[in-house]
């Protein structure tokens, strides 16, 4: 059993207590209170007297009280009693004795939250008996109340408990979520960089392998100016293709050339890809003319092939049809597809130029005579 329903339990099985109390008499005549001090003290009781209400509050501020006795015959104010009780000790509870009561107060003080009410002296024969079961009854009812408290605070508990674990819950639901999408983001890029890997492997001329590229680049990102630079000799660079979105044909030629000089050099040293939402700011850095680029965000990248630059592209357009951050993932990964694949290409060529002219001119060999193989 948990404590939990330990605390349940205890709450209808409580036991009476049938030890002394802490008794207070507040007013009264003087025979009359101190025959019942007397007869309590016998009992084994521990009894306070005060002489007002404004007595009885000073003494429960600072000591407990179980019962607090009340006369209803003297200037003591039972309202008074019962209001500071229900103050400062909720535990406490009230009994009110008089010299022949009238039935209308005694229905009044019962009212009012009084358990029990003496005719004094008539009852002192009978007062430790009554108020030995209502002490009693008193502290069963005391003790169901600090048990429900208990129940109240642990179910208080519960409830945070409750919200810590729908707080984690969702958390860790959102986390699942963010996975799930970042794991399916990444297989989209894997798909994708195998379907460009295989188109662009099937093409083992440059040029070719340019179109294949370019095509493809301008199906996932979309409609842009494409301007692409490769190497001729070991500094020199050249257009080797470009596509012509939003241009005048002739601007747009002089345009390429003129950032073969400024662009190019610089690019092919940077291994990240640059991104500038401003094509002014472009243009500034590469003492471009900034009219070029007014409107328009600007990405450059370098392709390179066993550390080696193979190509540096441009691509900008209209800053209304920004770049976003998937287009730029996107070209983070088929850049680095597109150089591998250019030095591929170039290899085979360079081995076929440096090894073919040798074979089968100067020799009458089964070729020059037209015999197959």
């Amino acid at each position: 059993m948990d404590y939990f329903d330990k605390a349940i339990e205890n709450s209808f099985n409580n036991k009476s207590d049938d030890s002394p109390g802490m008794i207070c008499i507040v007013g009264g005549e003087q025979a009359t209170v101190d025959s019942l001090r007397a007869i309590l003290e016998v009992a084994g009781h521990d009894v306070t007297c005060v002489s007002n209400s404004q007595a009885y509050e000073e003494h429960l501020t600072h000591h407990h009280v179980d019962v607090t006795l009340v006369s209803c015959q003297t200037k003591v104010h039972c309202e008074e009693v019962f209001e500071s009780t229900s103050l400062l000790s909720d535990s406490t509870i009230i009994i009110g004795f008089a010299s022949n009561p009238s039935y209308e107060s005694t229905i009044d003080f019962i009212r009012n939250g009084g358990v029990d009410f003496f005719d004094l002296p008539e009852d002192l024969d009978g007062v430790c008996g009554r108020m030995k079961r209502s002490l009693a009854q008193s502290r069963v009812n005391q003790d169901s109340i600090e048990n429900t408290n208990q129940i109240v605070d642990l179910c208080n508990q519960l409830n945070e408990e409750r919200h810590r674990i729908e707080s984690e819950k969702d958390s860790l639901c959102n986390d699942l979520a963010n996975s799930f999408c970042e794991t399916e983001k990444r297989m989209k890029q894997v798909a994708m960089c195998a379907e460009f890997k295989t188109l662009i492997n099937q093409e083992l001329d440059v040029e070719s392998m340019l179109r294949t590229a370019l095509g493809y680049l301008l199906t996932r990102v979309g409609a842009m100016n494409v301007a692409v630079y490769l190497r001729e000799g070991s500094a020199d660079w050249g257009v080797g293709a470009f596509v012509n979105y939003d241009r005048q044909a002739d601007h747009y030629q002089t345009l390429m050339n003129n950032m073969i000089a400024s662009v190019c050099g610089a690019v092919a040293s940077e291994p990240n890809l640059s991104r500038y939402t401003d094509g002014e700011v472009f243009a500034n850095l590469y003492e471009l003319d900034a009219e070029d680029f007014v409107g328009t965000e600007v990405v450059t990248f370098s392709c390179f092939n066993d550390k080696k630059c193979m190509a540096t592209i441009v691509l900008f357009r209209s800053d209304t049809r920004p770049f976003t951050q998937d287009m730029i993932e996107t070209l983070e990964s088929l850049r680095q597809i597109f150089g591998q694949q250019l030095g591929t290409i170039l290899r085979i060529y360079n081995r076929a130029e440096s090894t073919w002219p040798s074979e089968s001119i100067d020799n009458d060999d089964d070729w020059s005579f037209g015999k197959a193989a």
